[in-house]
């Protein structure tokens, strides 16, 4: 009976683990997609208006992109 139990706990950590690497897995392919399109969009930005206001609009995507950041972090990492 004990040594059923030990089997059925690891069996329970190596899902947990197994999950966890998933997910670390799929944060860094986000992360890799998260820069593609943050230098993407700077691109776009620079063939779409007219160069003396690309980095005038180039500014104001960054500043949203750091409102974006900071509102997650607070909301979602911060909170207790």
């Amino acid at each position: 009976m004990d040594e059923d139990t030990v089997q059925e706990k690891d069996k329970i950590n190596n899902i947990k683990l197994f999950k966890t690497g998933t997910i670390l897995i799929l944060l860094l392919l986000l992360l890799l997609a998260s820069f593609s399109f943050y230098y993407g969009m700077h691109s776009a930005i620079g063939n779409l208006f007219n160069y003396q206001y690309s980095d005038l609009i180039g500014s104001i995507f960054d500043l949203a992109v750091i409102m974006a950041v900071l509102y997650i972090v607070g909301e979602f990492f911060l909170k207790k």
